[in-house]
């Protein structure tokens, strides 16, 4: 029974962070309620030592996402990830992370970009590579906490 239980908290933590890549500032929102519930239900005895640094590591990075998206909405571009980013994770969870990023970059693809200037493609890119590591350190800092 204990095994199952660790399969339904991956997959928790599966899906927290394909929220925040499909979702953005309401999927990070989603993320956190998630990964607030796994807290509790894994440690109810000392739920606020452990959920008062984690609800202000998640609302750095959610206003640092804010930030992004701001500023990527400030340039001219238009991001071309927008679909098929959770296959990353889905991915990630069943082969090694370089083949995984191999395959969603032969898969998905990043789009054409059109001649600009660097600086514009680094703003508009950066939420997508911020919700990357968003996605990513809620499966890290969920399975710590398991």
């Amino acid at each position: 029974m204990a095994f199952v239980v660790l399969i339904l908290l991956e997959w928790l933590l599966l899906l927290a962070a394909a929220s925040v890549f499909i979702g953005g500032i309401r999927g990070a929102l989603v993320a956190a309620l998630i990964l607030s519930g796994i807290v509790w239900y894994t440690h109810p005895d000392n739920f606020w030592s452990l959920e008062v640094p984690f609800l202000i590591g998640a609302l750095i990075g959610i206003g640092v996402l804010w930030y992004f998206v701001k500023k990527a909405g400030q340039s001219s571009i238009v991001a071309g990830l927008a679909g098929g980013i959770a296959s990353l994770v889905i991915f990630g969870a069943f082969f090694t992370p370089l083949l995984a990023v191999i395959v969603w970059a032969l898969v998905v693809g990043t789009g054409l970009i059109p001649k600009i200037k660097l600086k514009e493609v680094a703003w508009g890119v950066s939420p997508m590579l911020w919700r990357a590591l968003l996605g990513i350190l809620c499966i890290v800092i969920g399975n710590l906490m398991i």
